[in-house]
């Protein structure tokens, strides 16, 4: 799987970093990017060879998420999302609609986004969860509102759950869906406007009474339950190991390249700067251990173990990422602000990685629940 990580650094280097400025200051969804990762056919990284993809393991999946990353977290961000909903069809979706999306990602670039997350909404409380659909002959009717729905302006399909109407609970009424995004009656709302990962495009959608066909529903009420969902946490620790490693790679070109009035030497040769590099290069490389280690071990450990050292790896990479990217405004100093500098758009996303979820503190929960013997929630849907 290495030529595959490989491609994925040069095309971040090359393409996706050169434009990730743009992307956050316009706030859009980077396009560009996905019709490249499209052609090098990384979109399918994690879609099966049996359906012509790359199947790659999750190892092969973080580090090749890293490298996306690095280049453009947004982006980065909602690969991840993409490649979330690839494992979910593999799950729970019948082998004819495996068939179809697969074919559509490896040959039409087709993008995936989750759209789930709703104001107010908790999963184990069915009363909550305010999206519903209802039956309408052969076919269904979509009614809510979502929010933090990544992607929203740049995929093919939502991939989306809703209450069924008159079920008596999640088990018999939480329905999965695959929307066309084009279809009549998404509405969705110019209202992402947010400190960092400003491109992912993660405007809130209204379904006004959208029509879903019997094909769409992917899987019997309720069949995602249980369901192993620890692509998401994996992924999101490969992309703040992606920014971290960016503001790591910024500071020590900055250090090599500075040279002050009055200075004989760069940065780089004074004791105190390369004691910082130093410790900046341990916290990188704890936080990277931190990421192999679910990637290489997950799908063969129990569901406390798995959800123990995704926790772990979760927090050390999202506090790596802030942590060196504010170390390089400092090394700075007054400069590192301006926006001409990558450094400050570096620490504006990682801010993000410590209240995506599980948030930090709970990551901290979580972990010393384990560690104490006491059961914790997993990272399966429950």
């Amino acid at each position: 799987m290495q030529r595959w990580v490989e491609l994925a650094d040069r095309l971040s280097r090359e393409k996706i970093a050169p434009r990730a400025e743009a992307v956050d200051r316009e706030g859009r969804f980077p396009s560009e990017n996905y019709r490249d990762l499209a052609e090098a056919g990384l979109l399918a990284l994690m879609v099966p060879e049996a359906f012509g993809g790359i199947g790659a393991d999750s190892l092969t999946y973080v580090t090749v998420l890293s490298k996306i990353a690095r280049g453009c977290a947004s982006t980065g961000l909602i690969f991840n999302m993409h490649s979330a909903i690839v494992d979910f069809l593999l799950q729970i979706a019948a082998p004819g609609q495996q068939e179809r999306y697969f074919g559509e990602v490896r040959g039409k670039g087709a993008i995936f986004s989750s759209i789930t997350s709703e104001p107010g909404s908790s999963f184990r409380d069915k009363l909550a969860l305010r999206t519903s659909i209802r039956r309408d002959g052969a076919g269904y009717r979509l009614s809510g509102k979502k929010h933090f729905c990544s992607l929203s302006t740049g995929a093919t399909y939502y991939f989306t759950w809703s209450l069924l109407n008159g079920a008596k609970g999640l088990e018999d009424g939480l329905l999965n869906v695959m929307v066309p995004s084009g279809r009549e009656g998404i509405e969705v709302l110019d209202d992402w406007d947010t400190l960092g990962m400003r491109g992912t495009a993660s405007n809130s959608i209204h379904f006004h009474d959208v029509r879903v066909e019997p094909g769409e529903v992917i899987g019997a009420p309720g069949s995602i339950l249980g369901k192993d969902m620890s692509i998401w946490s994996l992924g999101y620790t490969a992309v703040y190991i992606g920014i971290a490693e960016a503001a790591y790679e910024f500071r020590v070109n900055y250090a090599r390249k500075t040279r002050f009035h009055g200075m004989d030497t760069t940065l780089a040769h004074v004791d105190r700067i390369q004691r910082q590099i130093g410790e900046m290069s341990m916290l990188l490389e704890n936080a990277r251990r931190a990421a192999e280690k679910p990637g290489a071990l997950r799908g063969n450990l129990g569901r406390q173990e798995l959800t123990f050292i995704l926790n772990q790896a979760k927090y050390l990479a999202t506090e790596a990422a802030k942590e060196l990217a504010e170390q390089g405004i400092r090394l700075c100093g007054g400069r590192g602000l301006s926006r001409s500098l990558p450094i400050e758009r570096h620490l504006r996303d990682a801010m993000a990685g410590v209240v995506m979820p599980p948030a930090n503190d709970r990551c901290l929960e979580t972990v010393g629940k384990i560690a104490l013997g006491l059961e914790a929630k997993t990272l399966e849907f429950q």
